[in-house]
C-alpha cells in the first residue's frame, strides 16, 4: 500500500493500492486514526460495473422466522382492523407500523409493535394504537377526482407517509392518480397532505407497495425507492399482469397539483398482451405461477443481495380458474374463482435484479423477465383467505413485517384483524458502533465512474458527480457486501477509524 501525506489530488493516475484495501481500512476492529488515500482515474473505471455477479440470490429458505404479535378488533377512530386491506409501512421514529383498516373505510391508523413472540395466538403480545383511523383518500390538496378509493401501499419516508391508492373498479381504466404524501405522519388527523400525484406507467402498474431501494443499487437502477401493483384487482386490462417494479426517487418530487407527474423507471412490468403466465384460467392444468387469482401484495430489493422479493397470493393452481361458477363447497363466485373452495395460497416470485437491470439498460423488455423461484410461502397464522395483505422492511433490525389477512378471530365472533409476522431476511444494523467521517473531494467531474468495494461500512448515499462532497457514515454492518459511490474523476478519501474498544 502507498500512504500519501496530504489530500492533495494527483492528476496521474498511479496506482498505490489494492481496491481491497478499503475493507481493512474501515473495519472499525483495527486502530487507525487517518489515512489518506488517492485512487487513480484508470482504477475507478476499471473497477465500474452497473450489474451485481457477485451479490448472491436470496433464497426463500433464508427468511427465518422470529415471531409475531396481534393488533385489537377494537374501534379507534373511524375504523377498525377487522376485514382489514393489510398494506402496512414501518415506522422507525416510534418501532410501530402504519396500518390499512376495515375495507369499507379505507382509513389509517398506527400501532406499536409489541416484543415477538414464537408462540401460539393466545400467546402473542398485542399491539397498542398510537394514532386512531383517519380518514384520508379525500384530504389531497388536489383534490380527489378520479374516484380514487382502495390503498394499494404505505411507506414512512423522512417524516412523511406516502400513500399509493387506486380507484377500486376503474371500467374505463383512464384513471392516473396514484398517490398521497402526508406531510406529517406524526399526526395523521392534523397533517397538511398533498395530491394526488401520478406516479408514470399507469395506475395499474404503479399504485401498490413502495419499498426502499438498497443504496448499491440505488444508482444502477435510477431511484430510490421502487412501486409496484399487479392484477388480482378487478379490471385485469389496466393492470401489470403480474409483479411489476418501477424505480423513482421521492426526494424529487415538485409538489405542485399543476406538475403532478412523478418520474419513473420501468423495470418489471406486464399486461393482457405480454402476462407473466398466458393460461390464465390454467386451462392446460400446468400453470403453476401465476393466473386471474394471483396477486402480490409487497415487493423489495433484499438488501446484501440481488433479489427482488415479491409476495401474495394465488389460486387455482390444482382446479383451475372458473367465472361466476359454484365451488365444490356450494359458494356461488362474484367473478373469477377456483372450482375447489381450498385451491388458494399465500405465494411468493423471486426475480433476479441484474435482469432488472437490463430492462433499465435496454436489452430486456419488462415483460421478458421471469422469476427464478416462485411457489407456496407457507407462514404461522395462515388463515381461511390465504392472503399476504401486505409488507414492509426494518433495515435496522433487518426484520421483514407481513400482514396475514383475517388471521385472529379470537377477539370476537366477527372479528378478524390480521396477524402481523416478522422474518429476519438480512443482517441487522449496528446502532451502537462509533462514527467514521468519509471526506470524498473530486477536482474535474468526469461522470459514470464507480467505486466497488467489500467492507464493514453502511452507506445510505449515494454521492454522483458532487464537487468537494463532506458523506458521514454513522451506522456499521458487519460483512455488508458490496457499496458504490460515484464520484468525479481523481478522488481523495480520508478516513478516520473508530477509537479502541
Amino acid at each position: 500500500m502507498g500512504k500519501v501525506p496530504s489530500k492533495a489530488t494527483l492528476g496521474i493516475p498511479i496506482l498505490f493500492f489494492p481496491l481491497k484495501a478499503l475493507s481493512l481500512i474501515i473495519n472499525p476492529r483495527f486502530v487507525m486514526v487517518k489515512h489518506y488515500w488517492v485512487l487513480p482515474l484508470f482504477l475507478i473505471a476499471i473497477a465500474r460495473t452497473d450489474a451485481q455477479p457477485n451479490l448472491p440470490l436470496f433464497q426463500i429458505s433464508d427468511m427465518l422466522y422470529q415471531g409475531a404479535f396481534r393488533l385489537p378488533a377494537s374501534t379507534f377512530g373511524v375504523s377498525d382492523l377487522n376485514f382489514s386491506e393489510g398494506p402496512i409501512a414501518y415506522n422507525p421514529i416510534n418501532h410501530s407500523l402504519f396500518i390499512v383498516g376495515h375495507d369499507h373505510q379505507q382509513a389509517i391508523a398506527e400501532f406499536s409493535i409489541p416484543a415477538l413472540s414464537t408462540g401460539p395466538l393466545d400467546q402473542l403480545n398485542m399491539g397498542v394504537n398510537l394514532q386512531p383511523f383517519v380518514s384520508l383518500l379525500n384530504s389531497g390538496n388536489c383534490a380527489n377526482n378520479q374516484n380514487i378509493n382502495q390503498i394499494g401501499g404505505l411507506k414512512w419516508i423522512e417524516g412523511k407517509l406516502f400513500i399509493n391508492a387506486y380507484e377500486y373498479y376503474d371500467a374505463d381504466a383512464n384513471v392516473t392518480n396514484t398517490t398521497l404524501i402526508v406531510d406529517n405522519a406524526a399526526t395523521l388527523s392534523a397533517s397538511s397532505v398533498r395530491g394526488y400525484f401520478d406516479l408514470e406507467g399507469g395506475a395499474g402498474h404503479t399504485s401498490g407497495w413502495i419499498s426502499e431501494i438498497p443504496s448499491i443499487w440505488q444508482g444502477p437502477l435510477g431511484g430510490t425507492h421502487i412501486t409496484g401493483q399487479s392484477s388480482g384487482i378487478p379490471i385485469i386490462s389496466r393492470c401489470s399482469v403480474g409483479p411489476s417494479a418501477f424505480s423513482f426517487s421521492p426526494g424529487q418530487i415538485d409538489f405542485q397539483c399543476q406538475e403532478n407527474i412523478i418520474g419513473t423507471i420501468p423495470l418489471l412490468d406486464f399486461n393482457l398482451a405480454n402476462p407473466l403466465q398466458a393460461d390464465l384460467s390454467n386451462d392446460l392444468g400446468t400453470n403453476d405461477i401465476w393466473t386471474h387469482l394471483s396477486r402480490a401484495t409487497f415487493g423489495m430489493i433484499v438488501p446484501n443481495t440481488r433479489t427482488y422479493l415479491t409476495v401474495g397470493y394465488s389460486g387455482g393452481h390444482s382446479s383451475g380458474v372458473c367465472y361466476k361458477c359454484t365451488q365444490d363447497d356450494g359458494n356461488e363466485c362474484g367473478g373469477y374463482c377456483a372450482p375447489m373452495a381450498d385451491d388458494y395460497t399465500q405465494y411468493y416470485w423471486l426475480w433476479d435484479v441484474n435482469d432488472l437491470l437490463a430492462v433499465k439498460n435496454g436489452s430486456m423488455q419488462p415483460f421478458d423477465v421471469r422469476p427464478y423461484d416462485y411457489g407456496v410461502l407457507a407462514t404461522p397464522f395462515e388463515s381461511y383467505a390465504h392472503e399476504v395483505g401486505g409488507g414492509d422492511f426494518d433495515p435496522a433490525s433487518g426484520l421483514l413485517y407481513l400482514s396475514i389477512q383475517r388471521a385472529d378471530t379470537d377477539q370476537g365472533p366477527y372479528a378478524n384483524p390480521p396477524v402481523v409476522v416478522a422474518y429476519q431476511i438480512s443482517a441487522p444494523t449496528c446502532l451502537a458502533c462509533c462514527t467514521n467521517n468519509v471526506h470524498l473531494s473530486t477536482g474535474d467531474v468526469f461522470s459514470g465512474m464507480s467505486i466497488h468495494s467489500q467492507d464493514y461500512i453502511q452507506s445510505d448515499a449515494l454521492v454522483n458527480n458532487l464537487f468537494n462532497l463532506n458523506w458521514t457514515a454513522s451506522q456499521f454492518v458487519e460483512l455488508l457486501p458490496l457499496f458504490q459511490i460515484n464520484l468525479g474523476s481523481d478522488l481523495t478519501i480520508e478516513i478516520q477509524s473508530c477509537p479502541p474498544d
